[in-house]
C-alpha cells in the first residue's frame, strides 16, 4: 500500500491559514508571494495579531467586497434597462 506524496506547506502571512508552498497567491485571502523567504517573519507575525485584529481586517475585506458588489450590481441594472430600451 503507498501513501500519498505529502504536499509542502506554509502559512499564509495575510490571513494565517495554511496554504501548499507552490501557491502565488492565497485562495482564501488572495495575499501575494505567500511563501516567500519571509514566510517564517509571517508565519510569526500572523501569530502575534490577535484574534480581534484579525476578525477586524476580515470584515473590512467583506465591507470592501459588499461595495464592489453594490457597483456590480447597480451596473447590471444599468445594462439590463438599456437593452430592454433597444428591444
Amino acid at each position: 500500500m503507498e501513501f500519498p506524496k505529502m504536499t509542502a506547506i506554509c502559512v499564509c502571512g495575510g490571513c494565517g491559514r495554511t496554504v501548499e508552498k507552490n501557491y502565488v497567491f492565497c485562495p482564501w485571502c488572495g495575499h501575494s508571494r505567500v511563501c516567500d523567504d519571509d514566510a517564517k517573519e509571517a508565519a510569526d507575525s500572523v501569530q502575534e495579531m490577535n484574534v480581534e485584529e484579525r476578525i477586524e481586517r476580515r470584515a473590512a475585506r467583506l465591507d470592501e467586497m459588499e461595495k464592489k458588489l453594490d457597483a456590480l450590481e447597480k451596473e447590471l441594472k444599468i445594462l439590463i434597462l438599456s437593452a430592454e430600451m433597444h428591444k
